[in-house]
């Protein structure tokens, strides 16, 4: 399968993370990424965007290439006026800026579009943050929104259990190994697998591949096949799985325990913008303004508890759950912050 995007940028960087951040980018964009870490590699053929790291130390960059920089990177602008930039941008904030430069630049036919990535994780275990994902999920494919339920967690024994389609067909992730950013987002888009207006990517029951499958790289294309896509987050990856979202929500217990991860859970997003909600039994006289100021970010709902979701994660009806009123009115408002972040 091959990528339909004829332009091309050139990134001078020695920064492994910069560069994972550019490649989602362009992924997203449709458009080739070539890496250049030398100053002779920096004399090569012009590309049609050229890219240089705020921390790029060589002496060779073409005039009016862009500087690129990492929320962290204190410098951007010093090296913006060094090499006569024509603009800065900070990742991960500007990157529909990005995408939509780079789009606009390149010679693909097609016009491209960048879809956002939600992700949703639990301060603690047992919060609820695989429900709350599948509700969130199902909140915008009923808008009619095209949209896609992502798997973060490779030992979570596969999301696909919560939504009863372990049996369906389809592709998982561990199908995906020798994925490269030369398919088309389409192409991976149609061959997902889907539940009424759904589709999902999830693991399986025995994390297959889980160290090699390149999962940013995939949901970086996906961006331009899902308006929408909401990534059940893996909470022991996250400082690094943050990144590939433009906003994140962490639930959090009504439990002082609770509260005092969610404090802990929020910075380990950073720089990625965090709204917080709060679920299950109030055990602590815990309500939303009291995490709002206990972690330093909104607190946009409250999660109901409901002793019958179990069940329905047992029995593959967890979506049908989620479209009862008082669930919904809650996703909807946790949607409507969600947007307004990103």
């Amino acid at each position: 399968m091959g990528s339909t995007a004829t332009g091309s940028v050139q990134l001078l960087s020695t920064t492994p993370d910069l560069v994972e951040a550019v490649e989602a980018v362009c992924i997203g964009a449709g458009v080739a990424l070539r890496v250049t870490d030398d100053s002779a590699g920096a004399r090569a053929a012009p590309s049609d965007v050229v890219l240089v790291d705020a921390a790029w130390a060589g002496d060779v960059v073409p005039r009016g290439a862009v500087v690129v920089a990492l929320t962290e990177h204190a410098d951007a602008w010093d090296t913006a006026v060094r090499f006569g930039a024509s603009a800065v941008v900070v990742l991960p904030h500007a990157a529909a800026w990005l995408a939509d430069m780079i789009s606009r630049s390149s010679d693909s036919e097609l016009p491209r579009t960048t879809g956002r990535v939600y992700g949703v994780v639990g301060a603690t275990g047992g919060v609820g943050a695989s429900t709350v994902a599948c509700w969130l999920a199902g909140h915008f494919a009923a808008r009619g929104v095209d949209t896609a339920l992502v798997d973060g967690d490779p030992l979570g024994a596969g999301l696909d259990l919560a939504l009863g389609e372990e049996t369906t067909n389809g592709l998982r992730w561990p199908e995906l190994n020798q994925f490269s950013g030369t398919v088309a987002a389409d192409q991976l888009w149609a061959a997902m697998p889907r539940l009424d207006a759904l589709r999902y990517l999830s693991w399986d029951r025995h994390a297959s591949l889980a160290h090699t499958v390149p999962m940013a790289t995939v949901i970086a294309a996906l961006r331009g096949a899902a308006a929408v896509q909401v990534v059940d987050l893996c909470r022991s990856d996250l400082e690094r799985q943050a990144r590939w979202c433009d906003a994140v929500l962490v639930l959090a217990s009504r439990t002082v325990r609770g509260i005092l991860a969610a404090e802990h859970t929020v910075r380990r997003c950073a720089p990625v913008p965090v709204v917080s909600a709060v679920c299950g039994v109030n055990v602590a006289d815990v309500d939303p303004p009291v995490v709002a100021e206990a972690t330093g970010v909104p607190c946009v709902a409250a999660v109901a508890f409901d002793a019958r979701v179990p069940q329905h994660l047992d029995d593959g009806t967890v979506l049908r759950r989620g479209r009862h009123t008082r669930h919904a009115k809650t996703v909807a408002q946790i949607a409507r912050a969600l947007e307004e972040l990103s």
